[in-house]
């Protein structure tokens, strides 16, 4: 599924994924904020911030903050 820009375990792609397959974006959320919570990482930490931001951007209908 990855092509040569998006890596399998990046946040961003992993996000982007499973809104592509149709999970419901509140779910992704979630998901993503408990992926973001697990991780020591800073570089990690701020990607994940990154893909959070990406879902806020796009369904800020569902007021996820």
């Amino acid at each position: 599924m990855a092509d040569d820009f998006f890596e399998d375990d990046d946040p961003y792609f992993l996000v982007t994924d499973k809104l592509d397959a149709g999970e419901a974006p509140q779910k992704v959320y979630v998901w993503a904020k408990k992926q973001r919570g697990r991780v020591k990482d800073e570089v990690l930490r701020d990607q994940w911030d990154e893909a959070l931001h990406y879902i806020e951007a796009e369904y800020p209908e569902l007021k996820l903050k």
